[in-house]
C-alpha cells in the first residue's frame, strides 16, 4: 500500500516537471496553472470526501455517491409528475401514467390554434 502513495507520488511529480519544463509562455503562466489544477483537485477532493461527486453535476444528472461520478437521470428528468420515462431503442420519451380508472391522462400541446379568440365587439 505504501508502495502505490510513493509511486502515485512520483507521477505527480514527473508531470509537475514535465509541463514546468514544457510550457515556454509569458511569465507567471505555469506557476498560475499549477495553482489552479491544486486547487481544483483540493476541491474535488475535499467534495468527494464528503460523499459528493468530484464537480457539480448539471441539470439532467444526479450524483452517484458510490462512485463520485454524475449519472444521467432517465429521460434527462425532463418527464412531469404524472408522466414516465420509456425507452425505446437509443431513444426515450415521456409517457403519461395511466389514471386509476384505467384510462390514460391525454393532454395535448396547447397551440395557437387552441386559443379562445375574443368573441366579436357589436358594432355602434
Amino acid at each position: 500500500m505504501r508502495a502505490a502513495g510513493t509511486r502515485r507520488g512520483l507521477i505527480v511529480a514527473a508531470w509537475v516537471l514535465a509541463v514546468a519544463g514544457g510550457c515556454r509562455g509569458s511569465e507567471g503562466a505555469v506557476a498560475s496553472a499549477l495553482i489552479n489544477t491544486g486547487i481544483a483537485m483540493g476541491s474535488a477532493a475535499v467534495e468527494r470526501a464528503g460523499g459528493g461527486c468530484y464537480a457539480a453535476c448539471p441539470s439532467g444528472t444526479t450524483c452517484d455517491s458510490a462512485t463520485g461520478y454524475c449519472l444521467a437521470l432517465p429521460c434527462r428528468g425532463q418527464c412531469r409528475s404524472d408522466e414516465r420515462c420509456v425507452e425505446s431503442g437509443v431513444s426515450e420519451r415521456c409517457e403519461a401514467l395511466a389514471l386509476p380508472e384505467g384510462g390514460l391522462d391525454v393532454r395535448p400541446a396547447v397551440s395557437t390554434s387552441d386559443v379562445p379568440r375574443k368573441a366579436p365587439e357589436p358594432s355602434p
